[in-house]
């Protein structure tokens, strides 16, 4: 049930009573009733899903639940052998207290029914068990998307249990991608991939094989993620350090092919580098910058795809100020002086420019443009750049 702003707490008490009614001599070799109910609270809380509110766990018909197999997020149908599995476990030890219940919502326009989200195969258990009723958390979600989530998380638990397998997630990306759920952006892609399988896939099985898979299968995919390759040269493409500079009318990156009067009248130096704390931009900087008087500015970027630009780029300040500090505890420690008030900024030969522009969304009337345009901030806000201005570490 979508979310509208006033979402209840509770299953109305209409509904309640119905479902009550209409449990009366349905067969029920499982046992349940209210008291089961209340210890598999204690044993078992309603899981929490971002963007879902949990309104109650009820004892319901199976004649009032209903599973969409097209929903389902597992890439297959009734799976037989894991159906019998469950029932084993049922003739074994009848319910499990401290396994989680199923999971559904109340249908759109009829609060008898329920739309579940959570134990499709245990519903097929039950109908060969002879179970005509069953325990169900109810619960309803700002978004479809967050069902669609807490539908796949649902799954991550250490009762009997159907893996969900690498297609199963891809299925679920290229699905909510299809419906509008979410944009068709790489950065899309990856965070709904990390929402769904997260805990359950390794990191590698996440970045290397469903998220390529579910952008191969989308096929028209914006590359919101901006990289930029090292090479130079009339080859070189379009997104390359070298080409940045050139655009923006910085001057070319290091000392090559200028000579020491070229490089003092041009009034700095400039260096890109994917890390605060890269040791040889740093001494580069002490090589050329205090050999000929001028500041080295250095410019940052990810040169691989950051999953939180804002954090990388964070770190790569505190990386900077580090390395900084590095060299400055240096130069006062080879000559026995006391830093007194500090260094004198204004002179320091190395200096943080800003970042390059890496963080693209599309844009449905101009097929795709940049949200960092130029050169950015920590926060992804142009910035004009000053060769004669302040370090912006400090």
């Amino acid at each position: 049930m979508p979310f509208d702003g006033n979402h209840r707490n509770c299953v109305p008490l209409q509904t309640v009573a119905e479902w009550d009614r209409l449990r009366n001599g349905l067969t029920n070799p499982l046992n349940l009733d209210e008291s089961i109910l209340d210890k598999s609270l204690e044993l078992a809380p309603p899981v929490e899903f971002t963007g879902g509110h949990h309104l109650g766990r009820h004892l319901v018909p199976f004649s009032q639940v209903s599973f969409d197999e097209d929903k389902q997020s597992r890439d297959k149908q009734t799976d037989t052998n894991h159906v019998d599995s469950i029932v084993n476990r049922y003739e074994l030890m009848s319910y499990a207290l401290d396994a989680q219940p199923m999971m559904g919502t109340l249908h759109s326009g009829n609060n008898l029914l329920v739309d579940g989200f959570a134990g499709y195969h245990r519903n097929g258990a039950c109908d060969t068990f002879g179970q005509k009723f069953y325990i169900v958390d109810i619960y309803e979600f700002d978004t479809p998307l967050d069902r669609r989530v807490a539908r796949n998380r649902s799954n991550h638990h250490k009762d009997v249990a159907l893996t969900q397998t690498i297609n199963d997630y891809v299925k679920e990306i290229v699905n909510a991608a299809e419906v509008g759920e979410i944009l068709k952006t790489e950065t899309a892609v990856s965070d709904l991939a990390w929402r769904l399988a997260e805990g359950d896939k390794t990191k590698k099985q996440i970045e290397n094989s469903i998220i390529p898979k579910a952008i191969r299968l989308l096929g028209s995919v914006y590359a919101d993620f901006r990289t930029y390759s090292s090479m130079t040269g009339e080859k070189a493409g379009k997104y390359t350090l070298q080409k940045f500079m050139e655009n923006r009318g910085y001057v070319a990156q290091g000392v090559q092919h200028r000579t020491d009067e070229q490089l003092i009248a041009q009034g700095y130096i400039s260096y890109c580098a994917a890390e605060g704390d890269n040791k040889a931009t740093w001494a580069r900087a002490i090589a050329h910058g205090q050999r000929l008087g001028i500041p080295v500015w250095v410019f940052g970027y990810a040169s691989t795809r950051q999953s939180d630009l804002k954090v990388f780029r964070d770190k790569w300040i505190e990386e900077f100020k580090e390395m900084k500090s590095t060299f400055v505890d240096f130069a006062f420690g080879i000559t026995d002086a006391s830093q007194g008030e500090g260094i004198d900024e204004s002179v320091f030969w190395c200096k943080f420019a800003g970042f390059l522009p890496q963080h693209v969304r599309p844009d449905a009337t101009k097929g795709g443009r940049d949200t960092e345009v130029g050169l950015v901030n920590e926060d992804g806000n142009s910035i004009v750049f000053d060769p004669e201005g302040d370090c912006l570490s400090y």
